[in-house]
């Protein structure tokens, strides 16, 4: 899964001087079939967004797993978390849960949405859970190849 090049990439996004980390937690790297730069542009988005959305000195970590037939990406920020009236809707087009960061930020109301597309045209899902004060974790599902008879 294409985890590192999207950590790559969102490195520079990382603000001078923050102490902010990105870790890749490789636990199980299950074969899927994808379209790589797409999945590497909706794990960019939420890796981008937890920069965004995370405090100075703390730690994004981007999880890969496998469970049962799923290939399992979270992207865990200790953040600041999102109220839970907002849950249902992050994943809307234009959707911004604190308007006036979103602008100061340069945000779009996009990068969900296309992640949840991705998601979509992948025969994934994608889901979050969060607590304010405490931070977010985006968890994206795909489906693992099943070996051949």
């Amino acid at each position: 899964l294409p985890v590192r090049s999207a950590l790559e990439l969102a490195q520079s996004r990382i603000p001078e001087g923050s102490g902010l980390k990105l870790v890749a937690e490789i636990v199980e790297d299950p074969t899927v079939e994808i379209d790589v730069e797409l999945i590497e542009q909706a794990v960019f988005n939420l890796v981008d967004n937890a920069i965004k959305h995370s405090g100075e000195s703390k730690e994004v970590r981007v999880r890969v797993s496998r469970r049962n037939e799923e290939a399992v990406i979270e992207v865990i920020d200790h953040g600041c978390g999102i109220p839970a009236e907002h849950l249902p809707r992050v994943f809307e087009r234009f959707y911004r849960v604190d308007k006036a960061r979103s602008r100061k930020a340069g945000g779009t109301g996009l990068g969900l949405a296309i992640v949840k597309h991705v998601m979509q045209l992948h025969h994934g899902s994608a889901e979050v859970h969060s607590t304010v004060g405490q931070g977010s974790t985006f968890t994206l599902r795909l489906p693992v190849c099943r070996p051949k008879a």
